[in-house]
C-alpha cells in the first residue's frame, strides 16, 4: 500500500463509535445528534482508513479494475458533491486517493475502490443491483427512507467473498435528530448488531461558542428543534425541518393583523408557467390582491403604479432577479418609492442566515411562532405553500431548500408564498419614521412599526 501521512485524532466519541465498527458482532452503527458534531468528517475518515485496512489484510492487488469494496452517498446528488465529498477532500491527504468519473470513484492505491453519489441519481441505483460491497456510509442519513437503502443493504451483507472469505458487511449512518425510521431501528427498538453513538457540537473540538450562540438565537422560538441540535434530543420533533407549522397558519387566519403600514409586493413571473403575483398589505393582512400571467415588465409595472396611486402612493417591493429588474426600472421612472428584494443578497446577519432569502423566510416564521402575524384573508393556496418549505442547518447557519424543489412536490411555484414573505419583510422596513402608538400599547416585535389592536 501507498505509504502516507494520516493519522487523524478522534475525540471520545468518536472513538466509542469506531471500536463499535470494529467489532465483528456490529453490522450498522449510526452516529449522530446534534448539529456540528463533527459527523462528516468522521464519515470520511472511517470509510477511507477502512478500505485501506481492507485491502492490506486481503492482500488485494494492485490493478486496472480496483475492485469496488464501498459505497458513500447521500440522498441528493448535489448535495453530496458540495458537501460531504467536499469534506472528503478536506480530509483525506491528497497523495492517498484518486478521484475519478461522475458520479465519483475513489480509488485507493489502484487496489480498491469506493463507489459515491446521491441516491436520487438512477446510475448509482442501478449499480447496487450487482453490487458487492463490504461496507457502506450514508451522510445525512435522516433524509433517506428504508426504501433507499434497501438495495444497498442487500449489496452489503452476505453478498462479498474475497479469495474464499466471506466478508462481514458494515454500515455506517451519521444523521440529525429526525422523526424517522432511524430513531426506530437505532434508538427505540435496536437490534443487538446495531448501534447508536451520540455526537453533540460540544464533542467537536472546532466547535465555538459563537456557533453555539448563533444556534440558540436561530431556534428560541423552536425550544424542540433547540433540543435537537444542540443537546441530540430524538423526541417530539414531528416537522423539524419545516420552516412555518400548519398550526401557526391556522391561527393567523383567525387574528387581527398587529403592524400598520401599507406596502404593495410583487413576485414577478420568470418563466412561461409561473404567476405575477401582487399583494396590497395592511400590515401583514392581504387587502388586495392581483394575479397576472407570464407578462410584459411594463404592463407588470403599470400595474403596481395604479395600485400604488390608489392606496395613497404606497412603496413597493419587487423580486429583482430576473425579469424583476425590468420592472423595478419602470417604477422608477414613473416615479414610484420602490424596495428592491434580491433573494440572493448577503442576510443582514451573515453569521446567521446564507441569504436574504433564508433570514426573510426565518424571520416570517418566527413571527408566525409567536403569534405576531394576523392574516384574515389568507387563500388555502397561500397556506400550502407557506407551510410547504424545509430548511436546514450548514455550518451553523440556515438555508432554505430550492425552490424548485418546492415547486416539484406543490405541482407548482410557490409565488404567494415569496409574495408574501418579501410583502412582510418589506412592511418592517418600509416606514422607519412612525413611531409607536399610546404608552399603553405592548412593544412591537417588528422593528420600526406602529402597533394596533384591532385592524383587519
Amino acid at each position: 500500500m501507498v505509504k502516507i501521512d494520516f493519522n487523524p485524532t478522534l475525540t471520545e466519541k468518536q472513538t466509542t463509535a469506531w471500536d463499535w465498527l470494529e467489532k465483528a458482532n456490529i453490522d450498522e452503527l449510526l452516529y449522530g445528534g446534534a448539529k456540528y458534531g463533527g459527523k462528516s468528517w468522521f464519515l470520511s475518515t472511517w470509510c477511507y482508513q477502512h478500505a485501506c485496512d481492507f485491502a492490506k489484510k486481503h492482500n488485494i492487488p494492485q490493478s486496472d479494475k480496483p475492485l469496488p469494496i464501498g459505497f458513500l452517498g447521500r440522498k441528493v446528488a448535489k448535495n453530496f458533491r458540495d458537501t460531504t465529498l467536499e469534506t472528503w477532500f478536506k480530509t483525506i491527504p491528497a497523495g492517498g486517493y484518486v478521484a475519478k468519473g461522475n458520479p465519483v470513484d475513489l480509488i485507493i492505491d489502484n487496489r480498491v475502490k469506493i463507489h459515491t453519489g446521491g441516491l436520487d441519481n438512477r446510475e448509482t441505483i442501478n449499480k447496487f443491483n450487482s453490487a458487492e460491497y463490504a461496507f457502506f456510509a450514508i451522510d445525512q442519513a435522516e433524509e433517506v427512507t428504508k426504501d433507499d437503502i434497501a438495495l444497498l443493504r442487500a449489496a452489503t451483507f452476505g453478498r462479498l467473498v474475497v479469495n474464499g472469505q466471506a466478508i462481514n458487511g458494515k454500515g455506517l449512518f451519521t444523521a440529525n435528530p429526525r422523526k424517522c425510521w432511524l430513531k426506530e431501528e437505532f434508538i427505540d427498538n435496536p437490534t443487538k448488531a446495531r448501534k447508536f453513538v451520540p455526537a453533540l457540537p460540544t464533542d467537536n473540538p472546532y466547535c465555538t461558542q459563537k456557533y453555539i450562540d448563533n444556534l440558540k438565537d436561530a431556534f428560541r422560538h423552536r425550544p424542540e428543534l433547540l433540543k435537537a441540535y444542540l443537546y441530540g434530543s430524538w423526541d417530539e420533533l414531528g416537522a423539524a425541518n419545516q420552516i412555518i407549522l400548519d398550526s401557526w397558519v391556522v391561527r393567523a387566519m383567525k387574528a387581527p393583523t398587529l403592524l400598520a403600514g401599507t406596502v404593495i409586493s410583487c413576485d414577478v413571473a420568470r418563466f412561461g408557467d409561473d404567476k405575477t403575483i401582487i399583494y396590497v398589505f395592511e400590515g401583514t393582512e392581504i387587502i388586495e390582491r392581483v394575479e397576472m400571467g407570464y407578462s410584459r415588465t411594463t404592463d407588470v409595472s403599470d400595474a403596481l403604479t395604479d395600485l400604488s396611486r390608489r392606496h395613497n402612493h404606497c412603496q413597493i417591493v419587487v423580486d429583482e432577479i430576473g425579469i424583476g429588474g425590468g420592472v423595478i426600472d419602470e417604477l422608477h421612472k414613473n416615479g414610484r418609492r420602490v424596495i428592491s428584494f434580491n433573494s440572493a443578497n448577503k442576510a443582514e446577519e451573515p453569521d446567521k442566515f446564507y441569504n436574504l432569502r433564508a433570514e426573510a423566510w426565518w424571520e416570517l416564521g418566527q413571527h408566525f411562532a409567536h403569534g405576531e402575524i394576523g392574516c384574515r384573508n389568507m387563500t388555502e393556496n397561500l397556506r400550502q405553500e407557506l407551510t410547504e418549505p424545509c430548511y436546514d442547518l450548514r455550518n451553523g447557519r440556515v438555508l432554505i431548500e430550492p425552490k424548485e424543489d418546492i415547486k416539484e412536490r406543490l405541482g407548482r411555484s410557490p409565488d404567494e408564498a415569496d409574495c408574501y414573505v418579501m410583502g412582510v419583510w418589506a412592511v418592517k422596513r418600509s416606514r422607519p419614521e412612525i413611531q409607536y402608538r399610546g404608552d399603553n400599547q405592548p412593544k412591537s416585535p417588528y422593528n420600526n412599526s406602529v402597533l394596533t389592536r384591532g385592524m383587519a
